[in-house]
């Protein structure tokens, strides 16, 4: 219900649903809205149980996003291989200023990648 509510959104501008144990569906239903949704600038969805492929949708969902400032994905086990979804948004977003990836299971590897 909230990925519907963000879609038709004209107001919030954070959005903060971390430590939630949000699964993959949830984080589909926030990727679909970040396709449209023009107002969200800061988004946490930090210390849940999201992986790498929602956080591929979500990439996939900023390529599109025009509001988007702030993403916070630290805590939530990602790998290399969501570390190479945000390489592939970060290419695309113009908007994104402040990435937060903190503990997670990143090698040097997908650092590199995002750095690309």
């Amino acid at each position: 219900k909230i990925g519907e509510a963000l879609q038709i959104n004209t107001s919030i501008q954070t959005l903060d649903v971390s430590h939630n144990r949000m699964s993959d569906v949830g984080a589909a239903a926030i990727s679909e809205c970040l396709k449209t949704n023009n107002t969200l600038q800061e988004l946490n969805i930090s210390k849940n149980e999201i992986t790498n492929n929602s956080l591929m949708k979500i990439g996939e969902a900023l390529q599109l996003n025009t509001s988007l400032q702030i993403l916070d994905v630290s805590h939530i086990r990602i790998s290399d291989d969501g570390a190479a979804a945000i390489s592939e948004c970060l290419k695309k977003n113009e908007t994104l200023q402040e990435l937060k990836i903190s503990e997670n299971n990143i090698t040097s590897n997908g650092l590199i990648k995002i750095g690309e």
